[in-house]
């Protein structure tokens, strides 16, 4: 038992960092960034592509392990993720985490930053609150999508969302089934299945509620739709979404998360929940409805 506990002191972490494109006023958040991890003692295993960017554009000497550009090379190296950007970029990050359970950390590098809920300022004590365990793991739910045309066969997955929006100036058909059983048909500029981690995305931008992310639920929301009756609706993730798209126009968009498409109609999906989760980092004193009141400003009323 002794030995077991000196190897456990004695191994290093190993952090995994995925970016992309930063302003050049981050230089010194950056610098910061690494030479707190360089202190400690971590390991950086890094994206080569933003490796090579900092280098380049910030002029950054940074010590690495290892440098990765697939899931496969960086899933079983790393203790947790750090994802430097916004929230575009830490949707990208997970597609290289996989069903690893590698847990997730962003710092927003960008604007809003709702996932990447770290801000520049608070870089150190970050560091220092996960190094040292301060922090809960927060389980997340992605959808899984298949279709014969599927262009997602890579990473079929979404932290956030799957949306489909018409190409051109006519609206789209949408037939929804729910376990086989008809839904509705949905004449729309499109249609937005989210997870609850999506729900303050593009969802909440056309009218779907807020939803905790511990709640087993997909949101279905229509994008401008051409109805009265139709409104945003919460369905357990545990039942299959079937969706039967055609159109006028002969193409539709696809996005899921942050990856786009534009696939031949007609076209017809199958939504369900995926076979695994993503774990966030919730550092001591943050929480998803911390978050919420700060970044949203929930609740705001001057009289408070």
């Amino acid at each position: 038992m002794e030995n077991e506990i000196e190897i456990k002191k004695l191994k290093k972490v190993v952090i995994a960092i995925y970016g992309k494109y930063l302003e050049i006023s981050f230089k010194k958040e950056l610098e910061l960034l690494f030479a707190i991890l360089q202190k400690n003692q971590v390991e950086v295993v890094i994206y080569a592509p933003f490796h090579e960017y900092l280098i380049k554009e910030f002029n950054l000497q940074i010590s690495t392990r290892a440098l990765f550009r697939t899931s496969g090379e960086v899933k079983h190296l790393a203790d947790y993720m750090l994802s430097l950007g916004g929230d575009g970029t830490f949707l990208e990050s997970v597609a290289f985490i996989e069903e690893s359970c590698i847990p997730v950390l962003g710092i927003n590098f960008g604007r809003l930053g709702f996932l990447a809920n770290i801000s520049t300022e608070d870089i150190g004590n970050a560091i220092d609150l996960l190094l040292s365990n301060n922090y809960s793991i927060e389980n997340r739910s992605l959808l899984q999508v298949f279709t014969e045309k599927n262009p997602f066969s890579n990473f079929p997955f979404g932290l956030n969302d799957l949306t489909i929006q018409k190409k051109g100036t006519s609206m789209i058909n949408v037939n929804a089934y729910i376990d086989d059983d008809f839904l509705c048909t949905y004449w729309a500029d499109g249609l937005i299945i989210s997870t609850p981690t999506g729900s303050t995305a593009y969802s909440l931008s056309v009218g779907g509620p807020i939803v905790s992310p511990s709640l087993p639920s997909f949101l279905i929301s229509p994008i401008a739709p051409h109805h009265l009756t139709v409104r945003p609706f919460v369905i357990p993730d545990s039942c299959t979404l079937k969706l039967e798209v055609t159109g006028r126009s002969g193409e539709v968009d696809i996005s899921l998360d942050s990856h786009s498409y534009s696939i031949a109609l007609p076209l017809t999906l199958e939504v369900k929940k995926a076979p695994f989760h993503i774990g966030l980092v919730n550092l001591q004193g943050t929480n998803f409805f911390k978050t919420l009141r700060n970044k949203l400003l929930w609740g705001v009323d001057k009289r408070n």
